[in-house]
């Protein structure tokens, strides 16, 4: 059934008719309420003018822009089926080995970290010097854990933690959600949560 539509507006007092139905009753409707087409417009509802709007729409929106794409420069990659080893370049794409004299020199020569006065921890100057060095390693050398003794034997001339201290202080953090537990071949090792150490990143 083709729908007609008829929009009345009287801007003064805002007033707006639309009427719908077929063209012969539209039309019988308007002049029975004395509207006339000089104040208003008529036009055909068609729902199959409506779908081929709809199909131009989806179709101007799949186009991509730019010119189309050119296969033939596009390099080839050709393997043998089996000859793909994921672990070829895995030594490249580690971090350097860490420097521990270096760091350890380097942590000789800070100042002793700041203690935040909102800090609940039963030991804030054993957790700040753990956050300190787990952001430098992270921030600056791109490791991202690393093992109690480790930590232990870089903080040894500013401090008196041995490593297992600082294995008791890694493991209240991990209880507190500040830093994550990883078991790796080599023993437990310990990465830092971003958002703890974000005070030392900026």
């Amino acid at each position: 059934m083709v729908k007609m539509r008829f929009s009345f507006r009287h801007e003064p007092n805002n007033i707006a008719t639309v009427i719908e139905g077929p063209e012969a009753w539209v039309k019988h409707f308007v002049e029975q309420i004395g509207l006339g087409l000089d104040c208003g417009w008529m036009m055909e509802m068609s729902q199959q003018g409506q779908k081929s709007k709809d199909e131009t729409t989806l179709e101007e929106s799949s186009l991509l822009p730019g010119p189309p794409p050119d296969p033939s420069k596009i390099p080839a990659v050709i393997r043998e089926i089996g000859s793909f080893d994921p672990s070829e370049n895995l030594e490249s794409n580690k971090p350097p080995p860490l420097d521990e004299e270096e760091l350890r020199s380097f942590i000789s020569e800070m100042p002793e970290p700041e203690i935040p006065p909102d800090s609940i921890s039963n030991d804030p100057l054993t957790e700040e010097w753990l956050r300190l060095v787990l952001a430098i390693v992270v921030t600056e050398h791109g490791i991202s854990s690393m093992m109690p003794e480790t930590i232990a034997s870089i903080l040894s001339e500013r401090t008196s933690l041995d490593d297992i201290a600082v294995s008791i202080a890694l493991k209240r953090l991990w209880v507190a959600g500040k830093v994550d537990k990883i078991l790796t071949e080599r023993g437990e090792e310990y990465s830092p949560s971003p958002s703890w150490i974000q005070v030392y990143r900026e």
